[in-house]
């Protein structure tokens, strides 16, 4: 009995994780699971009484629930250990640049904010602790995609609906994955007006963590413009650096413990 329970509860940990990429139909979750579409509807209805799960009443299709989005939003205590090693590089980037600074991770096909530290600015750009945006839009995302093995970005393109959410959103996957070498060239991602009107970005990738993280400045595209970003890009990427320093020593560090 307890091997059974074992094994499904491994199998409802798979299921999650498929859904988490953005694979939504029964036939496909099914196929990837590697169970028989019976035994995956009875697992799917199992997490959705739980609200692991919810099912779009007019496509039939599965995405996460809000028992697990609103897990994922509680950004201290799923990644306390990384927001505690980013919080003095964040506020010494904030206080440098004078704009907001951003700290966020991948969950799925979309991106959580996982903490922010306000511009004191009257006029400031801010998302807010636990904004969940699409991994496609603005600096972060494309930071975040960058960081990705092949394998696993296609699929998660692949399983994208690209909606235009600001003027300059990119809604094409060809010209996003150009985008995204891009940015693994070069080790960074601007963005203007691409979640938010009017706004202006830049975003560093962090090293050492257990998923891609995106160490962003924000701030109104009026003030925060290319020029101060190339201007501030090496104290951005000195902070990532310091903080996946950080990161590898507290893993190592846990490791030592055991």
């Amino acid at each position: 009995m307890p091997s059974k329970i074992s094994n499904s509860i491994t199998k409802a940990a798979d299921v999650l994780k498929i859904l988490s990429d953005g694979v939504d139909r029964i036939s496909d979750i099914s196929k990837r699971v590697q169970l028989s579409k019976s035994t995956t509807h009875r697992l799917l209805k199992s997490l959705k009484t739980s609200g692991l799960v919810m099912q779009d009443p007019l496509d039939r299709r599965y995405h996460l629930g809000p028992l697990i989005l609103n897990l994922a939003s509680r950004p201290i205590i799923a990644h306390q250990n990384l927001v505690v090693c980013a919080f003095e590089d964040m506020k010494y980037l904030r206080d440098l640049s004078g704009e907001t600074t951003v700290l966020h991770i991948r969950i799925g096909i979309e991106r959580i904010c996982l903490e922010e530290l306000q511009s004191f600015s009257s006029i400031r750009y801010t998302s807010g602790k636990g904004f969940i945006a699409p991994i496609y839009s603005g600096s972060a995302g494309k930071v975040l995609l960058s960081e990705l093995e092949d394998d696993e970005l296609h699929l998660i393109l692949e399983n994208i609906r690209f909606i235009p959410i600001a003027p300059n959103t990119i809604t094409d996957k060809r010209m996003l994955l150009k985008e995204l070498k891009k940015v693994k060239e070069q080790g960074y991602a601007t963005s203007f007006s691409e979640r938010v009107l009017g706004s202006g970005a830049i975003s560093v990738p962090i090293k050492n963590y257990s998923c891609p993280v995106a160490l962003s400045i924000l701030g109104p595209d009026n003030r925060f413009s290319l020029d101060k970003m190339m201007g501030i890009l090496e104290k951005l990427r000195d902070s990532a650096s310091s903080i996946s320093i950080k990161l590898k020593g507290a893993a190592e560090g846990r490791r030592g413990v055991k």
